[in-house]
């Protein structure tokens, strides 16, 4: 039996997916904190690979995960997944769900719109 793995790519992707709505000063570790909060969604987002596994074992591809940040409370607003090679749609309402209740420790200060790609493949 072949056992599924995903890879989060955030840190290739970090510096072209991070994008202010406002000209006011970012918080420094904005970046480092969505990686993070990423990284802590491993286990959830790996559940729901695995679901859509079960309905296809063939299932593996990237997921374009756009989230929005509030600026002063730095809760996630807005999770969706804008692109996609999966078209497992429970999959992929899973994946958004997932990241939708991340909330960043230090608020970023101005409005964030970030774009993850997370890769899932199986081995």
């Amino acid at each position: 039996m072949k056992i599924a793995t995903f890879i989060v790519q955030s840190a290739l992707f970090l510096a072209l997916g991070l994008f202010l709505i406002s000209c006011a000063e970012l918080n420094p570790n904005t970046e480092g904190q969505i990686v993070s909060a990423l990284q802590t969604k491993q286990g959830v987002f790996k559940s729901c690979y695995q679901a859509a596994l079960e309905r296809n074992r063939e299932t593996k591809g990237t997921m374009g995960l756009m989230l929005k940040i509030h600026e002063t409370t730095g809760q996630v607003t807005s999770s969706e997944i804008e692109q996609s090679t999966i078209a497992d749609e429970a999959m992929k309402t899973c994946v958004a769900g997932a990241a939708s209740d991340i909330a960043l420790t230090e608020p970023p200060g101005v409005p964030v719109e970030g774009h993850y790609d997370i890769a899932f493949n199986f081995e």
